[in-house]
């Protein structure tokens, strides 16, 4: 029966359609559709439980199966992204303004942005998205420092003025770490789930077996940044703290692995508990 509504982010909307196509919409392309209504009256999140619930019921080997597809179609683009000058890639002029480039990047980097997958997303298929809204970051980053330096170089005897240390902090790739600038160090709070686990175990010099915990981020924290550090783990409801020191930058051609590793100060006690619930966390879920 043909009694499925899509509303995207604008307010377009599109139906009526039948519920296997809506759901293909809604896996194909995430966070371009953010409600849905079977009546084009009451309205739902595409996040929420009821709506989640219709797009994830499927059998588990079919979701693997599924997920992997779509990991391995998102690391194409990826791979065809990096062939494409940065006007080409987010469709503006050559000429265009920082403002316009970066309206092209929004439109594009949504698609991939991690946060807009279901919560329970198979880890391979957040990676994916991960790296190639990373990709996207930093060449929109390459783009703002080209077209400030056409404007620095056309004013050479008025240069800006630099923030004082500390003002400014960097733009974060990896959107759960919520980082702020305290009265004495940065802090950063980070939830725990089994979509983010990974920055425990994925790298293999900065992970819990050297009390070390590595965040995928563009621009990395320099060598030596102290920091204060809250885990939130959702699934065993425990809160972790620590102090730390960035001991590790990346910015080699992995596109999944670059960013910085914190080196934490933490009991024994806590640390045998994340490296458990860490590893339980990462393990395949069990069908």
């Amino acid at each position: 029966m043909s009694d499925w509504f899509l509303k995207d982010a604008r307010g377009n909307e599109l139906g009526p359609l039948q519920r296997e196509v809506a759901v293909d919409l809604i896996r194909a392309q995430p966070g371009v559709f953010v409600q849905a209504s079977r009546d084009r009256v009451t309205w739902q999140a595409v996040r929420s439980t009821a709506v989640q619930s219709m797009v994830t019921a499927e059998a588990p080997d079919a979701r693997s199966a599924r997920e992997k597809q779509e990991a391995e179609r998102v690391l194409f683009e990826l791979d065809r992204f990096r062939e494409l000058d940065a006007h080409v890639l987010f469709g503006v002029p050559r000429t265009a303004s920082v403002k316009d480039y970066r309206h092209g990047f929004l439109n594009l980097a949504k698609r991939f942005h991690p946060g807009r997958l279901p919560r329970d997303a198979s880890s391979e298929l957040v990676k994916a998205h991960m790296a190639v809204y990373q990709h996207l970051t930093e060449v929109m980053q390459q783009v703002e420092k080209r077209l400030a330096n056409q404007v620095f170089d056309t004013r050479p005897s008025s240069p800006p003025p630099a923030p004082p240390p500390g003002a400014r902090l960097p733009t974060w790739q990896l959107d759960v770490l919520r980082l702020r600038q305290g009265p004495h160090q940065l802090a950063a709070h980070f939830s725990v789930t089994r979509q983010t686990a990974f920055v425990f175990t994925a790298h293999r010099l900065m992970n819990l077996t050297t009390s070390s915990v590595f965040f995928p981020c563009l621009p990395p924290l320099p060598l030596g940044t102290k920091l204060g550090l809250t885990f939130d783990f959702e699934e065993a409801r425990r809160t972790i703290t620590s102090r730390g020191a960035v001991a590790y930058e990346s910015a080699g051609p992995d596109q999944t692995l670059r960013g910085f590793g914190v080196r934490l100060e933490l009991a024994t006690e806590d640390r045998g508990f994340m490296v458990r619930e860490s590893s339980r966390l990462s393990a395949p879920a069990a069908r």
